[in-house]
């Protein structure tokens, strides 16, 4: 059978990092009110799969390196309309995808209320990343509504600049020495870099006491249809917006307030668990598409990590200043890109990147998406009421996401606004932080948010502090 080419080696990572209980899935959700016509959902997702080759293809695996093969799949849809019995564990719609043999993507929609639908897509994360699978799920809503999907746009590529370091993936903790004639960082600073992120050992997020969740958080009872396997929360509109200006005035953004939240939150948890966490690492993914590009799915991201120790968690007004310094220098020098560099380097000893995947420490303590304004990330051709998009006879009234999370990296954060309110969604290793750990780290992530917010000065911060911007 022909093949599409070798999977990059950042889709090699992904695909081997997969292991029982850590399915390497990102999930997407629309919660639609009205009446969806499942026939036409089916439609409609065969039919935006065609504009993405990836999403309609199958990985051959080899030892040497895994290849994609020709598009001969489509992706499944998986309904459970009010009444449906239970899903046992054969057809679990959360049940790990096997890309070998099916489509790297699945949907499931479940109705809780009468015209009240929850729409997940699963993802693989080999087949596409999150910000592909968003514009995926736009092209869906386009073709049922009846439109063609946004049209395809590559402008002409932004080369990547290198480091002269192509080992370093950490983003400095201060500010940079500005050089005098040159503006990329020197090989001293990203070698020290490189250095401090070997010896950095994450703490792990620990069982916390066995506390039962708050009612009003509690997962949707099974009866109305299969529980999600994350937990989100959301901010009102008007938090949102106070957020957003308080953290800009002090030369931040909303990005660096919720990195912060959540290396707080995850610190007291620990502390509170009688585990204290010494030093926090965040992996976040970060973008490397140039501005306005629109293609067929595929990953085309890296991550940049984010180190503080407990102590440095305790200020949060310093704390989120230096996040926001950091997210800068990330996106100057598209640093998040040095992480391609180096699983490159990996790849030239296949069994390298298998290895990498079986190290016996983390490689960080969580891993937090910030997508921002999802709106423009849908991109669906279809009409809007204020910020929500209104496909056929439906309203989408919220749009939330999740990353993965593998052995080790026990929590994954997905932050997103659309319709002008922030929703913060989480997935947990629930084997081992147990099942209240989601709605309750869900809970103080978004208290961490509001404090870390109000803690900011309402003046402007000095000019010293560089401005960040989400990642």
């Amino acid at each position: 059978m022909s093949t599409l080419r070798a999977l990059t080696p950042f889709e090699q990572l992904l695909l081997r990092d997969q292991r029982p209980g850590f399915p390497m899935c990102f999930f997407l959700l629309c919660e639609v009110e009205g009446p969806l016509d499942l026939h036409r959902l089916r439609g409609a997702l065969e039919g935006a799969a065609g504009r993405h080759p990836l999403l309609c293809s199958r990985v051959r695996d080899a030892w040497w390196r895994p290849t994609w093969r020709a598009p001969d799949v489509l992706p499944a849809l998986e309904a459970f309309p009010l009444g449906s019995p239970p899903p046992g564990i054969r057809n679990d719609p959360w049940r790990s995808i096997d890309i070998r043999r099916t489509s790297g993507v699945r949907m499931v929609a479940i109705e809780r209320a009468r015209d009240a639908w929850e729409v997940v897509l699963m993802i693989q994360h080999a087949a596409c990343d999150g910000l592909s699978g968003l514009e995926f799920f736009g092209d869906v809503w386009s073709r049922y509504h009846g439109s063609e999907p946004a049209p395809f746009r590559t402008p002409a590529r932004i080369v990547r600049r290198r480091s002269d370091s192509t080992a370093s993936v950490a983003a400095p903790s201060a500010p940079l020495p500005e050089p005098q004639s040159n503006t990329e960082p020197t090989a001293g600073v990203l070698g020290g870099e490189t250095a401090r992120f070997a010896g950095f050992l994450p703490a792990m997020v620990a069982r916390g006491p066995a506390r039962p969740p708050s009612p009003s958080l509690a997962s949707v009872p099974r009866c109305a249809g299969p529980a999600l396997p994350f937990v989100s929360v959301s901010l009102t509109p008007e938090q949102t917006a106070a957020i957003k200006q308080r953290a800009a005035a002090d030369g931040a953004s909303l990005n660096d307030v919720a990195v912060a939240a959540v290396m707080r939150a995850v610190a007291t948890w620990n502390e509170d668990a009688g585990h204290p966490a010494r030093q926090i690492r965040i992996t976040m993914p970060a973008s490397l598409k140039p501005p306005g590009t629109r293609a067929p799915a595929c990953n085309d991201m890296g991550y940049a990590f984010l180190d503080r120790t407990a102590e440095e968690c305790r200020a949060p007004v310093d704390l989120i200043r230096s996040l926001a310094v950091a997210s800068r220098w990330i996106q100057e020098h598209r640093a998040a890109g040095i992480f391609l560099d180096t699983l490159a380097i990996i790849d030239r000893f296949p069994p390298g990147l298998w290895l990498l995947t079986r190290l016996p420490v983390p490689l960080s303590t969580a891993v937090v998406s910030f997508v921002g304004n999802v709106g423009p990330r849908l991109r669906a051709n279809v009409p809007h009421d204020g910020g929500c998009d209104l496909p056929g006879d439906l309203r989408i009234g919220a749009v939330k996401g999740v990353p993965p999370i593998r052995p080790g990296t026990r929590l994954g954060v997905g932050l997103v606004i659309y319709d002008g309110r922030l929703h913060v969604t989480v997935q947990c290793d629930t084997a081992a932080l147990g099942g209240a750990a989601p709605p309750l780290l869900s809970a103080a992530i978004r208290t961490a948010i509001l404090d870390g917010a109000a803690s900011l000065p309402s003046s402007p911060a000095p000019a010293t502090v560089a401005t960040g911007s989400p990642c």
